[in-house]
C-alpha cells in the first residue's frame, strides 16, 4: 500500500507539471498561459503537491496525515475553482485582479478538449483537469486509507 500511495502521488505531481509546462494542445492550454502564469502555476502547485510526497517518504503516520490534509485542501481548491462554477455558474475563487474566472476560462481553457455537457453557459472543466482532479482525489483517498489501515 505504501508503494501504491507514493507512486500515485508522484504520478499526480508529474502529470500536473507536464500538463502545465508542455504544450499538448488541444488536450491542455499551455499555449494560452503567459510565461509568468505558467511559472507561478508550476512553482506553487509543485511545492504544494511535493510536500505530501516528502511526508509519505518518511512513513510517519502523523506526517502522512498532514499530507492527506494538504490533498484535501488541493481538491477543495479544484472544487471551488472548477466544479462549483460548472454546476452553479457562480465564481467562488478569484483567479486574478484583472479577470473573472469566466474571462480566464474563455482565454485559456475554452478551446481545449471538453467532454462534459453544457450546464447553461457555465465554464466546463476540460479533460486535462478532470484527469488531474481524479488523480488528486485518489491521492487524498489513498493517503487516508493508508493511515487507517497502517
Amino acid at each position: 500500500m505504501f508503494i501504491s500511495l507514493l507512486i500515485l502521488q508522484i504520478v499526480t505531481l508529474i502529470y500536473h507539471q507536464v500538463t502545465t509546462r508542455v504544450d499538448l494542445y488541444p488536450f491542455n492550454a499551455v499555449r494560452f498561459y503567459s510565461e509568468k502564469e505558467r511559472q507561478i502555476e508550476t512553482t506553487v502547485n509543485g511545492v504544494v503537491m511535493g510536500i505530501p510526497i516528502i511526508f509519505t517518504l518518511t512513513q510517519n503516520p502523523i506526517l502522512i496525515s498532514i499530507g492527506g490534509c494538504i490533498w484535501i485542501l488541493i481538491i477543495t481548491g479544484a472544487i471551488l475553482n472548477w466544479w462549483l462554477p460548472y454546476v452553479t455558474g457562480q465564481e467562488f475563487y478569484k483567479m486574478s485582479k484583472e479577470e473573472t474566472w469566466v474571462e480566464t476560462y474563455e482565454r485559456i481553457f475554452a478551446k481545449t478538449i471538453i467532454i462534459l455537457p453544457y450546464l447553461k453557459n457555465n465554464p466546463r472543466p476540460n479533460l486535462e483537469h478532470m484527469i488531474l482532479h481524479s488523480l488528486i482525489f485518489c491521492s487524498m483517498t489513498f493517503s487516508w486509507v493508508y493511515i487507517f489501515l497502517a
